[in-house]
């Protein structure tokens, strides 16, 4: 690449970086923006200490509001079963 063209490409960088962001792309710029500017808040300041209000809107943001209606599957999960137990009929095939 000749150093006509290097520079023809430069012109049209600049260019297209002093344009206005399409509609489209603007949200995305916005959120990359304030992301950086909570990254340097927490380079320069550290973590901050969230507030009880935050907190609970987090938490409503979350899955986490929804109630658990799944019943405990005791035949299943050996987390919630005695496994100390041994059924009759396993422990005449034991001989036990």
């Amino acid at each position: 690449m000749k150093e006509k063209d290097r520079i023809s490409l430069i012109r049209k960088a600049v260019a297209n970086a002093t344009t206005e962001v399409p509609a489209q792309f603007k949200e995305l710029v916005d959120n990359l923006k304030a992301e950086k500017l909570a990254e340097e808040l927490v380079i320069n300041h550290g973590l901050l200490v969230a507030s009880d209000e935050e907190v609970q809107e987090e938490f409503v943001s979350l899955d986490s509001v929804k109630e658990d209606k799944d019943d405990d599957d005791f035949e299943a999960d050996e987390n919630l079963v005695d496994m100390d137990q041994v059924s009759d009929s396993m422990r005449e095939i034991f001989g036990e």
